[in-house]
């Protein structure tokens, strides 16, 4: 058994294992809820408004002739879910934890047609005089080799007032909570080959496992200005540009380095040691920072044309901050090992950064038919998004493709019928949200109005 400070230090390893497992399915396509998106390789939508999010200057672009109103979910999923309830109690002999992870990463709202494979690979021991080998060989199936990157920003559920700024041009003040967050972990070439491709733990060697994290929190308020420009009969361009104040509630930066090292004898007392180094930076006061949103939309007969950032030239500053460090002793004898930590700075100013968001898009609409596509730029991923829509009352007719956070191409299909004042939409996609790297196909149903 391994002395009590090892133990401990392995848990923590563990831990930051765990997130790599759970997170490696969260970035790599969003779950959807409307059907239409989903068919349409999850495109925003052809209105205006659901842009006006990733590029301000759409606030004030005219609708088109078929606006999106909203959509209710069916959720599919949960019938199957109700059906075969056994396999997530954990006190039946059919309970599937790698079923329970895939439910956590891919909530049963929508019907999967193809379940991910099981992991029931053989797994291989090898002991020799110097070297340990156990390899499963379903491991590589859902542990990540290249760096896992998560991140997500919130700005919505704003409340404001705005009015007409002559003709032309329209103005809006705004205040909504305002989180930003990102995380990124990776195994370095020597532990990944260990956990998950067969490799021998061997002696005088070194395996680590390392992560950041960044994250604030706080209130923003936005002076949003826009206006257009141009006949009607020629092209037409809307501008805006949207300052806002943030102001800093809670910051955090952090970074965690585990590495474990093997000594001359891999079965001696203590054949493995299990170092773990933690850096943070916790705000002391509040902070007050600033950010700006820009955008650009050329519309040209059936053509729009646009290009938005979020948080360009973003940061929050803090005129106190705790820098502290944080390791883990091992103790003597059997006393364990302790947390100490040591504060390298105290009451230091420090600016949060905050990335940008730059997206761009292009929508084609005549007569039945609309043509749509998005590029997103994330700090953490890049997506694209293509969709088509074509129009034959009382039915619509799409289809769509989709490049994921893990470069995978993504397709998807779906109809919708128009029956009274509702239309029931049905979709069909492709997907990556197990935790398994393999692809799924999921069906999704919903009702807009």
């Amino acid at each position: 058994m391994l002395p009590l400070g090892t133990q401990k230090r392995t848990l923590l390893a563990a831990a930051l294992l765990g997130v790599m497992l759970i997170g490696h399915a969260l970035p790599t396509s969003a779950l959807l809820l409307d059907a239409r998106r989903i068919a349409m390789g999850g495109v925003l939508a052809p209105e205006p408004s659901r842009l006006a999010f990733e590029n301000p200057a759409y606030g004030i672009v005219p609708g088109r002739a078929q606006p999106w109103e909203g959509a209710i979910p069916l959720p599919l999923g949960l019938f199957t879910l109700l059906s075969h309830t056994e396999e997530l109690n954990p006190n039946d002999p059919a309970f599937d934890p790698v079923r329970l992870a895939n439910l956590i990463v891919n909530p049963p709202l929508h019907l999967e047609l193809r379940r991910p494979t099981a992991l029931n690979g053989d797994i291989t021991i090898d002991l020799g005089q110097e070297h340990m080998r156990v390899y499963w060989e379903d491991a590589h199936l859902f542990l990540p080799k290249e760096p896992l990157n998560l991140g997500g920003r919130l700005e919505r559920f704003s409340v404001g007032y705005g009015r007409p700024a002559g003709d032309e041009g329209r103005w809006r003040i705004s205040a909504a909570p305002y989180l930003d967050g990102a995380a990124v972990t990776e195994l370095d070439d020597a532990f990944y080959g260990l956990l998950a491709e067969g490799d021998s733990l061997l002696p005088n060697s070194r395996y680590e496992l390392s992560g950041d994290l960044n994250g604030a929190a706080g209130v923003a308020v936005k002076f949003l200005f826009a206006r257009g420009f141009g006949e009607e009969s020629g092209p037409r361009f809307y501008l805006a540009a949207a300052p806002k104040l943030i102001g800093g509630l809670a910051m955090i930066e952090a970074d965690i380095n585990v590495a474990a090292t093997s000594s001359d004898s891999l079965f001696a007392s203590e054949g493995l040691d299990v170092e773990q180094i933690t850096h943070t930076r916790v705000n002391e006061s509040l902070g007050a920072g600033f950010a700006l949103d820009l955008g650009v939309v050329m519309r040209h007969g059936p053509w729009d044309l646009g290009v938005g950032v979020r948080d360009l030239a973003g940061g929050i500053a803090f005129s106190r901050t705790r820098h502290e460090r944080q390791r883990l002793e091992e103790g003597e004898g059997d006393e364990g090992s302790d947390l100490v930590t040591e504060t390298l700075a105290e009451g230091e100013s420090h600016r949060y950064g905050i990335d940008p968001y730059w997206t761009f898009n292009a929508g084609h609409t005549a007569g039945p038919l609309t043509l749509l596509g998005e590029l997103r730029l994330r700090p953490w991923r890049n997506t694209l998004h293509l969709g088509a829509e074509y129009r034959m009352a009382p039915w619509a007719f799409r289809g769509g493709l989709r490049r994921d956070a893990t470069q995978d191409w993504q397709i998807s299909a779906g109809v919708g019928r128009r029956i009274g004042g509702l239309t029931l939409d049905v979709a069909l996609e492709t997907h990556n949200r197990y935790i398994q790297d393999e692809r799924g196909v999921a069906l999704g149903l919903s009702i807009s109005l």
